[in-house]
């Protein structure tokens, strides 16, 4: 158990490093490096760490007990949503490029390194481009399309997500 945990840290370590220092490097050895079940750990670490700093500042009207699930399944659940709807974008963009694995750990991993200051309400403005940057950075090195394409890919499923967080808000929300 100890030694899985090591390893998980240590892995943790190196791609948070790489995808500061060098993340096209960090994508082009994607494949080769990381399973998708690294690309799961790392973001629930990431999801972990933006839950915990979330609820240290106290910017919520619930009880921790309910917010701490909250934080964490919204987390979460941005990156597999946002996945999806980017794999589903690269499908009718650029056909079937790459598997969903590979998709979903690009996402993952430039989800989970912009989680560090995601939870800092005013860093949203520096926070999500470099997401969306990162995103296509990996792209275009894991999946082998161009810049434009990349660009595309991010751009349709980001406004695809605004939409849906849009009519969600509608029809939970707004009454």
């Amino acid at each position: 158990m100890i030694p899985a945990v090591l390893k998980a840290g240590r892995f943790y370590a190196y791609a948070l490093i790489q995808l500061l220092i060098e993340p096209g490097l960090f994508f082009k050895e994607l494949k080769e490096k990381t399973r998708p079940r690294r690309a799961v750990e790392f973001m629930v670490i990431c999801c972990l760490f933006y839950t915990l700093a979330s609820l240290l500042t106290g910017a919520y009207s619930q009880p921790v007990r309910i917010m701490t699930p909250i934080f964490f399944i919204n987390a979460a659940g941005m990156i597999l949503v946002s996945s999806v709807l980017g794999y589903m974008a690269m499908v009718m963009v650029a056909g079937k490029k790459a598997p969903f694995a590979i998709v979903f750990s690009i996402y993952a991993f430039s989800s989970g390194v912009t989680l560090f200051l995601s939870w800092l309400p005013f860093l949203v403005w520096i926070t999500e481009p470099w997401k969306w940057w990162l995103i296509c950075t990996g792209l275009k090195h894991t999946c082998h399309l161009s810049w434009k394409k990349s660009i595309v890919i991010v751009a349709l499923s980001t406004i695809v997500l605004f939409f849906l967080v849009y009519s969600a808000h509608l029809a939970f929300v707004k009454n």
